[in-house]
């Protein structure tokens, strides 16, 4: 198990990709980010 370097939690599953810096992320922290990331992209294009 490892834990979320986002924001600690210990879990069975983590994410990472370059919008995480290659840090691992649990599936909230990782579907948090990419929504972020959708909606400014979404937000800029208005």
């Amino acid at each position: 198990m490892t834990s979320c370097a986002k924001c600690n939690h210990v879990v069975d599953k983590t994410y990472d990709c370059e919008h995480t810096d290659d840090e691992e992320y649990c599936v909230e922290c990782y579907t948090e980010l990419h929504y972020y990331l959708t909606e400014k992209k979404h937000a800029d294009n208005s």
